[in-house]
């Protein structure tokens, strides 16, 4: 009967079931967000369905978006009531048809739903990243576009000291707007904050040396102000929309995106005490697109006046 609960779970199309040696490994995995359900199957479940005692499947959701593990729950409950249509004996079937076993849900992390937990962090990383970008992107195009930029280009300081000069203002405006985010994210709407905040701090400033990044990057590519506007609403629309949850092919997309990691990390931090071990495996993305982005910006510096 325990393969019909993988059939079912699967043919719900909302669950890739994943087993796994020992519960510890599950915590561990659900915590780092790799997966969004445990499913937990007590021992002797067949034989205690056969005796009629009404055993317990426990399903622990994470429960950070609730209109994401609402949908999915409603469709394992559903499936549940017809799960051993088949596979019960008859003496078994009939009235208590689909009520074999009772279904036991634990959300966690945001065990009310409530809404706020979610989608304040993903507004503090589009606001962050939004005004990040404008900050460096807009200004230095405007600089070029008026000759001023010319200045910098004929002195003896190279691209990386050029760029570091112009994002280094701007990092400490993204933290005093971080804090202030913040501030009003625990004590406005009372959104928990249950990790360390200095790791918190550490992660937030990655991820504005990030954005300030691309705005450099976008500078240096665009020849106008116009064109750096352009260039940074083909940025912000996919990362808005594909930061969430979404078919396969549009996660693979938004993976490449940084608000899709900082959104993971950000909540991570607040809603399930991440530690420094649990953030690395979703900081070393954003790392790592901090050296290709640039690398990107130096290499187009040279041309910016071409």
């Amino acid at each position: 009967m325990i393969p019909g609960i993988y059939s079912a779970a699967e043919n719900t199309h909302y669950f890739a079931l994943q087993p796994v040696a020992a519960a510890a490994e599950a915590e561990r995995a659900f915590i780092r967000g790799e997966v969004v359900f445990i499913v937990t199957i007590p021992a002797g479940f067949t034989q205690k369905i056969l005796r009629q005692e009404k055993p317990q499947l426990l399903i622990q959701s994470d429960a950070i978006d609730p209109p994401i593990g609402s949908n999915a729950l409603n469709a394992i409950t559903h499936a549940s009531k017809t799960l051993f249509e088949h596979d019960l004996p008859e003496v078994l079937r009939g009235e208590e048809k689909g009520e074999a076993f009772e279904l036991v849900i634990h959300r966690m992390f945001n065990p009310e739903g409530i809404t706020q937990y979610s989608t304040i962090p993903g507004i503090m990383g589009s606001i962050l990243g939004t005004t990040m970008i404008l900050m460096t992107a807009l200004p230095i195009t405007r600089e070029r576009e008026s000759g001023a930029f010319e200045t910098l280009l004929a002195s003896p300081v190279n691209g990386l000291e050029v760029c570091m000069g112009k994002i280094a203002p701007y990092v400490l405006i993204g933290l005093l707007q971080s804090v202030v985010i913040l501030f009003c994210a625990v004590y406005l709407f009372s959104v928990p904050l249950l990790g360390n905040l200095f790791l918190l701090l550490t992660m937030l400033l990655i991820y504005i040396f990030l954005c300030l990044s691309i705005g450099i990057t976008i500078s240096s590519i665009a020849k106008t102000q116009l064109q750096a506007l352009q260039m940074s609403s083909l940025y912000f629309i996919p990362s808005l929309l594909l930061s969430i949850s979404m078919p396969a092919w549009a996660q693979f997309v938004g993976a490449c995106l940084p608000l899709t990691w900082f959104i993971r990390l950000i909540k991570g931090v607040m809603l399930k005490g991440y530690t420094s071990m649990d953030l690395l495996a979703d900081v070393l993305p954003l790392l790592i697109m901090t050296v290709v982005v640039v690398f990107i910006g130096l290499r187009t510096y040279g041309k910016t006046i071409e």
